[in-house]
């Protein structure tokens, strides 16, 4: 519902509590049809490699969608214009199944409709979440935010890991594509659900107000917010290393080192229960250290987890010695802990960073940036490096070969984004996160 006032205690804790709903069912959907599965449906049906590295970037590409969700916004208000592209996005994910319906004689079709499927529902999901910082900012007060995006996002993760329970059954239960496609038709349901959660989530005029303003009119205000300016070029060099980094780590294990899509999905759970601990731990987190030092603590982790895949030793995922198989967990921990911290801080610092008013415009700006700069690079250099590392088909099977090819990839990405860490250490600190530092520093004295 919107009201043309600020929401009240009450009806903020109605939002908080559909937002948690719509988190915890979201999440038992997207194990089922997000960007893991979408790589072993793309694996399944024979697509190459610089085709499953692409669909990572899709995320961001899909970004071209975003005035989409302005527009529905100023029509039917920011809750109800997120839950419609949120059932729309779950559509899309069959469309990556039905790329089988093509068969092996067709790959390019193939190929373009996965990619097709990949970029509608990441496309979807871009034209919503536009709208879900400032759906958050409306429901929350400053002092609770941090707590209350730690609680969703571990929400989220929470029905992460119950819906891995049943993807693990069903891909032990029957090792074929049409279990894949069966674990994807589950997920598209929930999806569904969860759309009607959000859809009912209370607002502000406010959202509706500032989505029906042209963007134009509020560019300016928010060109001439340095600490802004400065967060979106941080989003854009965190963003491209996540894209570059997550889906090749399910690809190296899946075509290096020849791990079932069972072995896939068991050892990226560890990434899964790493974020579900990771957003529990936000409120204490980001009251102690603030986003600013949370988002340079996660790319360094997006950097160590491509350092990790260099140095790992050759071993076959068929008999995986103890030690082998431990290793491949604290990877997949080490990128799930870096990625929602990286989502959380996000989300923090772009809702604080500028006045109520100028969310939803602030938002856009933020995602379009997001998906021109990191999307169009990151599609761009995912395809190159993949390309470049396989060596003329060295990826073929798995082995030394195509272990030696992934490290090539991986090393590249090392050389490519270390020296951007300097835009997210020019990131500016919040009001907040100067008053924690000094705090800090006189309690030291």
């Amino acid at each position: 519902m919107i009201f043309d006032r600020p929401l009240s205690a009450e009806e903020r804790r109605a939002s908080v509590r559909r937002l948690a709903l719509y988190n915890l069912v979201n999440g038992g959907s997207y194990v089922c049809v997000g960007e893991t599965v979408m790589v072993l449906v793309a694996v399944r049906l024979g697509c190459p490699d610089a085709v499953t590295a692409a669909i990572g970037t899709m995320l961001y590409v899909g970004f071209s969608m975003l005035p989409l969700g302005r527009l529905a916004a100023a029509r039917w208000g920011a809750a109800k214009a997120a839950g419609g592209f949120w059932a729309l996005r779950n559509a899309f994910a069959m469309l990556v199944v039905a790329a089988a319906l093509w068969g092996p004689r067709h790959p390019v079709l193939t190929a373009a409709t996965v990619l097709a499927g990949a970029f509608g529902f990441y496309g979807s999901r871009a034209a919503g979440v536009v709208l879900h910082g400032p759906i958050v900012g409306d429901a929350t007060t400053e002092a609770e935010r941090g707590a209350v995006l730690g609680r969703l996002g571990a929400l989220f993760y929470a029905g992460m890991c119950t819906g891995l329970v049943g993807v693990l059954w069903a891909l032990r239960a029957s090792d074929s594509f049409a279990a894949l496609a069966g674990v994807v038709a589950v997920g598209s349901a929930l999806g569904l659900w969860a759309s009607w959660f959000l859809s009912r989530v209370h607002e502000t005029s406010a959202l509706r107000e500032g989505a029906r303003k042209p963007v134009l009119a509020d560019l300016h205000e928010i060109a001439a917010n340095r600490a802004f300016k400065r967060h979106v070029m941080a989003c854009c060099c965190l963003n491209l290393a996540a894209m570059l980094v997550q889906p090749a780590s399910v690809i190296v294990l899946k075509r290096g080192y020849g791990a079932t899509d069972l072995q896939a999905m068991l050892f990226a759970a560890s990434s899964s229960v790493a974020s579900c601990l990771g957003s529990w731990l936000n409120g204490p987190l980001a009251r102690r250290f603030g986003p600013r030092r949370e988002m340079i603590a996660s790319y360094l982790g997006m950097l160590a987890t491509a350092l990790f895949w260099i140095v790992l030793p050759d071993a076959s995922a068929a008999a995986p010695g103890a030690g082998m198989a431990a290793l491949w967990v604290a990877g997949f921990f080490l990128l799930g802990s870096a990625r929602i911290v990286m989502d959380n801080a996000i989300g923090h610092y772009s809702i604080s960073v500028v006045e109520p008013r100028l969310r939803v415009s602030a938002s856009t700006v933020l995602f379009t940036a997001m998906g021109a700069l990191s999307g169009l690079v990151g599609l761009s250099l995912a395809s190159v490096l993949m390309a470049v590392a396989s060596a003329g088909g060295a990826t073929d099977a798995p082995g030394p070969a195509a272990l030696a090819a992934y490290r090539t990839y991986f090393a590249m990405l090392l050389v490519l984004l270390s020296p951007l860490v300097v835009f997210v250490w020019r990131v500016i600190p919040l009001p907040e996160e100067v008053r924690l530092r000094l705090g800090h520093h006189h309690g030291q004295h």
